[in-house]
């Protein structure tokens, strides 16, 4: 056979190669399909039902059986756009530049976009939802029903089509597992991801380098890049590419942090805490639901720094973390529930500050009061954990207190505001305080040889001692004075005789100064020599 003769031939089998390589529907027949019918309804036009019973070699076109099943190309089949639904959104949410409420409707186009610390959900028509976490943007691209076969059906009777386009920022998708005409699409610069039922992130990382990555949480993904290679990436596994990728390179996702060691109660409204052993930078969410459809944080934080959270109302939070690898793969979650109770803040401290000495007596504790909260709790405790109590005063009006403390040693003492209905904040931070003994009692007299006034007392070898002699008791009229490196004194007799006061206080290494001892009492003998130097010439008169 010649060339010319050949070519029509090779063009109806290309043809008809193309048409079997085309995607098509399976179609059940129900009692009360006829293909004309559904030509009216299913198909895009009275004429498809031709091409459909020549594609299915239906004898008899006008006779289809119910429960037969019928390849309907998916280019014949009508679509109905339906919008897709906003049905949470928590914080600054927009519909292009428009704020956004739940219940808005999203139709093919449109766009969502989260602010700082604001998130989305979207829900599709066939129940699919997609969730937006904060800075996030993306438009919904396609969502329809195909092959309805009654426009005016309430319930879903065909296959779903949807893609959503991320701009900025990821997504969480939580895939329905119905009829499809093709996957559920995320589509990015740099990747299609698309899915028939599963639970999968997609992020754009970098909009100016395209860099994608996607996790599979559940069920199996196909991950294409922008230039057609693409693997199929199953649960536990993710993809990255980015602008320059000819294929998506599939890692394991990293396992899920160990939050075991978090608190289950914060106390400060910016909440600052580490996840202990952790070597590479962890994704950080903070949600009002522990679907976390309510994001309200959202944060990257480096290997090894300390997570930090600001703005949280007091109320019952959910956090969730996940590690992310040196590609930008996120792994699985680790979630902890907790409360924050931080409010009404604790009052700011006066005295005494933290580290501060005094001696054995009565201690005033002051402090400022919260404008919102007029009333104090304050304890006082001989150990940090406030187990030992040493004063427990609740309701306090005022701003300060005198307490006496009698015993020696380390104190903590700690206050909380409390508002006009008895609501009580959190206590502050623990300030530790010291209480020092009294200096004891110096004992005095006189040297061996009678020349030297010696002065003793009990003291630490590491203080340095002040120290004064005076004539009189309120040291007014101080006659010798010496700084010391030992707790004794010695010092040559007076040459003025009669009684003497003495006194010392220590002085701490670190320049606490103690209060002065008790004072002791000498008697200096008077030195009567000149008197008897008179006696010779008194006798001389008699």
């Amino acid at each position: 056979m010649t060339l010319p003769r050949l070519l029509p031939l090779l063009a109806l089998l290309a043809a008809a190669v193309v048409q079997a390589a085309e995607p098509t529907v399976d179609f059940v027949v129900v009692r009360s399909d006829t293909l004309i019918g559904l030509s009216n309804t299913v198909l895009v036009s009275p004429r498809a039902w031709r091409e459909v019973a020549r594609l299915n070699r239906l004898p008899d076109p006008n006779r289809i059986v119910p429960g037969q099943v019928l390849k309907i190309p998916a280019r014949l089949l009508r679509a109905t756009l339906i919008d897709a639904r906003l049905v949470s959104a928590v914080g600054d949410v927009r519909i292009g530049d428009a704020a956004a409420a739940e219940g808005a409707a999203l139709a093919e186009g449109q766009s969502v976009q989260t602010g700082t610390a604001s998130s989305a959900v979207i829900a599709l028509a066939d129940g699919s939802r997609l969730r937006l976490p904060p800075s996030s943007l993306a438009q919904v691209v396609a969502s329809r029903e195909v092959g309805r076969r009654s426009p005016a059906a309430a319930e879903p009777s065909g296959w779903f089509a949807g893609t959503l386009r991320v701009l900025r920022g990821s997504v969480e998708v939580f895939a329905t597992k119905v009829l499809r005409i093709k996957p559920l699409e995320v589509v990015t610069p740099t990747a299609v991801v698309g899915v028939r039922g599963t639970h999968y992130r997609v992020a754009l990382d970098d909009a100016a380098n395209g860099r994608t990555h996607g996790e599979v949480i559940e069920g199996l993904v196909r991950f294409d890049t922008a230039r057609g290679a693409g693997a199929d990436v199953a649960a536990g596994f993710g993809a990255v590419a980015d602008a320059g990728s000819s294929a998506a390179s599939v890692v394991k996702l990293p396992a899920a942090p160990d939050l075991a060691a978090l608190p289950p109660r914060f106390e400060r409204p910016l909440m600052r805490f580490a996840v202990p052993g952790e070597t590479v930078p962890l994704r950080v969410q903070v949600a009002a639901d522990s679907a976390f459809d309510k994001i309200v944080s959202d944060q990257r934080v480096e290997a090894g720094a300390d997570v930090r959270i600001g703005g949280l109302n007091d109320a019952a939070w959910y956090l969730r973390a996940r590690r992310v690898d040196a590609s930008g793969i996120e792994g699985f979650d680790a979630t902890h529930a907790f409360v924050l109770k931080a409010r009404p803040e604790p009052p700011v401290y006066r005295a005494p500050r933290s580290g501060a000495k005094q001696a054995v007596g009565g201690v005033e504790f002051a402090w400022a009061l919260n404008v919102e909260a007029p009333q104090v709790r304050l304890q006082i405790a001989a150990d940090e954990a406030f187990t030992q109590l040493v004063e427990d005063r609740d309701a306090l009006a005022g701003s300060m207190l005198r307490a006496d403390i009698a015993a020696p040693g380390s104190y903590f003492w700690r206050v909380a505001s409390i508002r006009p209905d008895g609501d009580h904040g959190p206590f502050g931070d623990a300030q530790r305080f010291e209480i020092r003994p009294l200096p004891e009692p110096p004992t005095a007299g006189l040297a061996g040889d009678g020349q030297s006034l010696v002065f003793k007392w009990g003291g630490r070898t590491e203080d340095r001692q002040l120290v004064e002699l005076a004539r009189d008791l309120a040291f007014t009229e101080v006659v010798a004075s010496a700084e010391l490196g030992s707790p004794e004194w010695t010092l040559p007799l007076p040459s003025r005789g009669g009684r003497y006061y003495f006194r010392y206080r220590s002085v701490e290494p670190d320049g606490y100064t103690g209060p002065y001892s008790a004072t002791a009492m000498i008697d200096v003998p008077r030195d009567w020599t000149p008197l008897w130097l008179l006696v010779p010439p008194l006798l001389l008169l008699f």
